[in-house]
């Protein structure tokens, strides 16, 4: 199966959508497609939120947004272990 990179698009680093995961850098998985991969990568890093009157609540994941993120497969890297995705300083996270 191909490795995908999913990454925060830098213009985008603050979209609200950041509020819904609790990661936000580089990441890779092994995956199908890319689809899968967002999906994989949204299981592992969603967060709840607080909700406060007024406020508005996102519950997307930025990581399903292709307009925040970006997903491509990425060749050159080494597979993850198997049930995790990588972050960039190398550290495995369970999905």
């Amino acid at each position: 199966m191909p490795v995908f990179k999913l990454a925060p698009i830098d213009i985008r680093v603050n979209d609200e959508k950041w509020a819904a995961s609790n990661l936000k850098e580089a990441v890779w998985v092994e995956a199908r497609d890319d689809m899968e991969a967002r999906n994989l990568v949204e299981g592992a890093t969603l967060q709840m939120q607080d909700v406060k009157p007024g406020k508005k609540l996102n519950i997307f994941s930025p990581w399903l947004d292709d307009v925040v993120t970006s997903c491509l497969i990425d060749r050159e890297a080494k597979a993850p272990p198997q049930g995790h995705l990588v972050m960039a300083g190398g550290k495995a996270i369970k999905l």
